[in-house]
């Protein structure tokens, strides 16, 4: 199998797009041809053709709402019906555990993309404002999980 992988962002602040480069940074110093996407740039049907290895890195909004940038492609994702059982995917949300929907976006991306016939390869990880210690503790679990599917 290839060593490909798309990790695609969702952020208002811009912290999902920073998380999502650290990963992607770690994931060339690993080996792998990575492509970082925003998913204002992503269509749910090209998700499978991209990579069979996927990382979402989306932030929640609001009242467990996508980002902005991906408003459009959940939407999207929430009536096309694209086959992605060949996609293996990964998710790392980033919340503010003051709100009632935690993490709602990530939560629902997750569940939609599982529908959809894709299957994770570790499971989903919800972090809160701070959220360095929890990336710095995730990366290593990430890159042996996706080494793991080379």
């Amino acid at each position: 199998m290839p060593k490909d992988i798309a990790i695609y962002y969702a952020t208002m602040t811009g912290n999902s797009e920073l998380v999502a480069q650290r990963a992607h940074d770690a994931a060339k110093a690993a080996g792998w041809n990575s492509t970082l996407h925003n998913l204002c740039d992503a269509k749910p049907d090209e998700l499978a053709s991209n990579a069979q290895i996927a990382l979402f890195v989306v932030s929640t909004w609001g009242d467990g709402e996508p980002p902005s940038d991906a408003e459009d492609f959940f939407g999207a994702l929430g009536t096309e019906t694209p086959d992605l059982s060949a996609m293996r995917y990964a998710v790392f949300g980033l919340g503010d555990s003051d709100y009632e929907l935690f993490n709602g976006f990530a939560r629902n991306l997750d569940q939609r993309l599982s529908e959809l016939g894709g299957k994770t390869y570790m499971a989903r990880v919800e972090a809160d404002r701070e959220f360095d210690d929890t990336y710095a503790q995730w990366e290593p679990t990430f890159i042996e999980a996706i080494n793991g599917l080379a």
